[in-house]
């Protein structure tokens, strides 16, 4: 039977895998200025404008996609015929993931022909971005619903995703940090470095001195850790600043020149809890 992969608007892929006819992304509404407006990570330029409203400290947030947006997208990819496979954002950082399992119980019932499999892959980001764009390579070459849902269910948690950021009062006004910690650790240029856990919730790893320090150590973490064995595939992504993430792409492939990496934006979900100029590095490993 037919099937489609299903996310949200808080998994960022790369552009070149935006447009795949078989992923249907469910854009999340992002609040600018007294403006609602639903996007993606695709729509560059918008997301550009959200970015540029925080370095101006003006007001924007994100919002999760509630039941009604949930069961307007499936009922529509189900009346076109199609089963589904839904994962998108960790149920560690949002009620997204419980909205999507409530809508799909009841879908159940009023689609008994239909399969419906909604799946919590405790990712967000360019973390379960890379993890649909290995669905789609997958699903072009052949794997059928069954084969792709053992699939996750047996390889998610060696998905890993590391952050790093420029600046510490995101992470402040998001309540990771304390208001002396951003501040102290921004007067000495200390960087953060972040993680998505195995509860999908996100950790401060640890602090290096400086941006070019934080990159080092992430990829020192992926040269111990990357198992090719799984997927060669490789997602770098970038809030606002892609120099970064190209500074960062750079670094792998110099090193590890087998790896196949692509470049994502970070959209405003994850953007708004670290800030511009976030970068994350992300790929299959031995442990998160």
């Amino acid at each position: 039977m037919a099937y489609k992969l299903l996310t949200d608007g808080a998994s960022d892929i790369a552009l070149e895998y935006s447009k795949e006819k078989d992923l249907v992304v469910i854009p999340m509404e992002s609040n600018m200025e007294g403006e609602i407006v639903s996007f993606t990570s695709s729509d560059v330029d918008k997301l550009n404008q959200y970015y540029k409203l925080m370095l101006d400290d003006k007001c924007v947030s994100t919002s999760q996609v509630n039941q009604a947006r949930f069961e307007e997208y499936f009922s529509k990819v189900l009346d076109d015929g199609y089963d589904i496979i839904y994962t998108g954002l960790t149920s560690g950082l949002s009620g997204t993931f419980n909205n999507a399992l409530e809508v799909s119980q009841r879908l159940k019932k009023k689609y008994p022909e239909r399969r419906l499999t909604v799946i919590d892959s405790y990712s967000a980001s360019t973390v379960s971005g890379l993890l649909l764009q290995m669905l789609l390579e997958f699903k072009e070459q052949g794997m059928n619903y069954d084969e792709m849902i053992e699939w996750i269910n047996d390889n998610y948690k060696y998905l890993t995703g590391q952050f790093g950021v420029d600046d510490l009062k995101y992470l402040y006004k998001g309540g990771r940090v304390s208001k002396t910690t951003a501040g102290v650790g921004n007067l000495l240029k200390v960087k953060p470095m972040l993680n998505i856990d195995l509860e999908g919730k996100l950790q401060v790893m640890g602090l290096n001195r400086g941006k070019k320090n934080n990159m080092k150590k992430l990829v020192k973490n992926f040269e111990n850790y990357w198992m090719p064995e799984i997927s060669d595939m490789v997602l770098i992504g970038y809030a606002y600043y892609e120099e970064n993430a190209q500074m960062l792409k750079e670094m792998i492939e110099d090193k590890f020149p087998q790896a196949r990496v692509y470049i994502a934006p970070i959209g405003s979900l994850i953007g708004s809890h670290v800030g511009p100029g976030m970068y994350s590095l992300c790929y299959f490993s031995k442990k998160r």
